[in-house]
């Protein structure tokens, strides 16, 4: 056997070597950290090896938009995150349905089981009325006896129901738990993409089409806002936007943190007027914040937020009243900003 000589090994290692100095290079030339995560998004996209992440990071550099560090965590979560992971994300559902079924089932032999006691009582009362009461009153005590052992049962059964049901309710809020954590931006609390398409598909399809609205949010300049006072300020940034998102809206609607510094809110039983009306007082809101750095008490300077804001029309979808007001948004950035434009 020929053992490969020290040329030919580095040859082979070459290409590896130059892709991981290509990942790295592209990292920082976006100014993204080399973290694991990060790394094994840029990898899959140099080797071309997954279509969606390639088609992704290639529309949003098209566009002109950073790709900061949510945008790589959104892409590793929905194309990169291990089988196994994305199995247990449906598990709990199961796993409520099967505790569900096995308490029924109990409280249904529990039920039987009184049941059963209460007829057999009435019965030893009919037989005691009987011509050969000695006879039947034997019977009627050895009867009473085994429903007597039936309900000392019964007793066990019910505290081990009991258990059931409290360690039931303890892995249903585990589960709830890991659910709001798949779905939920944890800058924000807000729901993410992945909460955006599961919570506004359920809200929008129990609306009426011609009471439901999208408003599509984004933070002017944002960059310069990193650039200049740094992440920090810029993630204090979001969660004010957020605050106010929370603050403004009514209950019933969804909103979401989407992008790096990209928000929408979908509005259920809402018109044109209502849906602008709410969008301008956002934007106003947003324009008369005043922060302040903490460290240093530097004040930051006043930021602004553009909206589109679309109604749904017969012929919408979600993704297609999404990209109305993504639309509108667009025209309210290219038009000067801090404005909120309605799509027509």
């Amino acid at each position: 056997m020929t053992t490969p000589s020290i040329e030919a090994k580095h040859a082979e290692s070459a290409p590896a070597n130059d892709l991981a100095f290509r990942v790295v290079d592209f990292l920082l030339s976006h100014k993204l950290s080399t973290a694991p995560l990060n790394y094994a998004v840029a990898h899959s996209y140099f080797k071309s090896d997954n279509a969606p992440i390639k088609a992704a990071i290639d529309a949003r550099i098209s566009a002109g938009k950073p790709l900061e560090a949510f945008f790589m965590s959104e892409l590793y979560e929905e194309h990169l995150t291990p089988e196994s992971v994305r199995r247990f994300q449906g598990v709990g559902g199961e796993v409520e349905r099967l505790l569900d079924g096995l308490i029924d089932n109990l409280k249904a032999a529990d039920e039987g089981s009184a049941s059963f006691e209460a007829s057999l009582q009435q019965n030893i009362e009919q037989i005691g009325d009987s011509a050969d009461s000695a006879k039947l009153q034997k019977v009627a005590q050895s009867l009473l006896q085994a429903a007597v052992t039936a309900s000392a049962n019964n007793t066990a059964l019910k505290e081990n129901l009991a258990a059931a049901d409290q360690e039931a309710k303890q892995l249903r809020d585990e589960l709830e738990k890991h659910r709001r954590e798949t779905m939920t931006d944890p800058l924000t609390g807000l729901y993410n993409r992945r909460g955006m398409e599961s919570e506004m598909a359920k809200l929008f399809s129990a609306q009426e089409i011609e009471r439901t609205s999208m408003l599509v949010l984004d933070i002017d300049h944002f960059k310069r806002i990193n650039d200049t006072y740094g992440h920090a300020v810029g993630d204090v940034v979001i969660r004010k936007v957020a605050e106010t998102l929370r603050g403004l809206i009514p209950d019933g609607a969804v909103p979401v943190r989407f992008g790096g510094e990209e928000f929408a809110v979908l509005l259920p039983e809402s018109s044109p007027d209502h849906a602008q009306t709410l969008a301008e007082k956002i934007r106003n809101t947003i324009e008369r914040l005043k922060l302040i750095r903490r460290q240093d008490k530097m004040a930051i300077s006043q930021f602004t937020i553009s909206i589109g804001v679309a109604m749904r029309a017969l012929s919408d979808d979600l993704d297609s009243l999404f990209q109305r007001a993504d639309k509108a948004l667009y025209e309210a950035k290219t038009s000067g900003r801090n404005r909120v434009v309605l799509a027509a």
